[in-house]
């Protein structure tokens, strides 16, 4: 498969901000893309539907099917294996690959972005985590930081288990989820690691530099 994998420092850093940001940009480049997001927890349920919020709004950026986007719809907001225990289902990591190597597109000029759950260690399946996921998959990696304080211990540690992995981490995005960001790390992180970084505004668009790094 030819594409990204999107992780975390933790969970609710901005992982799917960042996709939908990248997504525009290539969209805007007329580049192809497809987003795969095989499982979401904490899916609201509009007339007692499920819904996946993040995987619905890939869905009507990239304008395809939300079936060929998510798989494995939840409705607590807890790590995707607990939400399935509560609603007397399971999950497992073939289950996954499977849906993925069924909906990835194969076209050679297409980029998949594949997000997965939480940060790099938290659970996506029965006793299996996100960094599972990404042995598997064996592509690039971009891990998204919250830019707050404490997120350069948390930003070391989860390059350290991505290199002992022998994983291919391309690129970070500094994350700026608020308004108001008293505390820029851009520096102080850059001082710590060759990995590049990119910063992304509140509410502002990618830098297209992003592309120098993913292609």
């Amino acid at each position: 498969m030819k594409g990204i994998l999107v992780t975390g420092t933790d969970t609710d850093v901005g992982k799917t901000w960042f996709m939908l940001k990248f997504g525009s940009l290539l969209k805007e480049k007329n580049r192809n893309f497809h987003f795969l997001k095989p499982v979401e927890s904490g899916c609201i349920e509009p007339d007692g539907r499920v819904v996946p919020k993040d995987a619905t709004q890939f869905s009507r950026l990239e304008d395809k099917p939300l079936s060929t986007i998510c798989e494995f719809m939840f409705k607590a907001y807890v790590s995707p294996p607990k939400a399935a225990k509560m609603e007397n289902k399971t999950i497992s990591l073939n289950q996954i690959i499977k849906f993925l190597n069924e909906n990835k597109n194969d076209n050679d000029d297409c980029i998949n972005i594949v997000e997965g759950c939480g940060g790099f260690y938290s659970p996506i399946a029965n006793n299996k985590l996100t960094a599972d996921l990404a042995t598997e998959l064996k592509i690039p990696i971009v891990l998204v930081v919250k830019n707050a304080l404490g997120c350069i211990n948390h930003t070391l540690l989860t390059i350290q288990s991505i290199k002992k992995l022998k994983l291919d981490l391309k690129l970070i995005i500094l994350n700026n989820i608020n308004k108001d960001t008293p505390l820029d790390n851009f520096e102080e992180l850059s001082q710590f690691t060759n990995i590049p970084i990119i910063k992304l505004g509140y509410n502002e668009g990618l830098n297209p530099k992003v592309l120098e790094y993913l292609d």
